[in-house]
């Protein structure tokens, strides 16, 4: 009995909670013009950093590209709001190229296919709800 106590106030503790439903969110990202470089998804659970620092994501993952189409599965995520944004960066320097007028040089995406052709997109356009076991996303990547 102690110890299932123990283990109990262990997982208060850490930040566990026991009733917490988690999903899985499948990004699907398809029509790439080439099998170069690698293909960086970031999952954002708040418009802060969004989309400019993937680095500060809830969730990132890098996949090589070798196909046409891409599934990336994010596991294990709590039910709530989030938004993905995704580069195929063709020369692998982990960063988005851009032409003398700031247009992107790499193909690029984020969920709901929120691109905008003059700016950023914003977290409130790309943003969807997680509230189920699994969430598909099947994305286009523009150029």
């Amino acid at each position: 009995m102690l110890y299932a106590i123990l283990i109990a106030f262990q997982m208060i503790i850490s930040g566990n909670n026991l009733n917490a439903e988690t999903g899985t969110i499948k990004v699907q990202v398809k029509e790439f013009r080439n099998t170069e470089g690698h293909l960086l998804v970031s999952l954002f659970n708040s418009s802060e950093h969004f989309p400019d620092k993937g680095e500060k994501a809830f969730r990132t993952k890098k996949v090589k590209v070798n196909k046409k189409v891409h599934e990336v599965v994010f596991e294990d995520v709590p039910y709530g709001e989030y938004a993905v944004i995704f580069l195929h960066d063709e020369n692998d320097n982990e960063d988005m190229d851009t032409n003398f007028v700031g247009a992107p040089k790499e193909g690029y995406g984020t969920s709901n296919d929120a691109v905008n052709t003059f700016s950023a997109p914003k977290y409130e356009e790309a943003k969807f709800t997680l509230n189920s076991s699994t969430k598909n996303l099947s994305l286009k990547i523009f150029y």
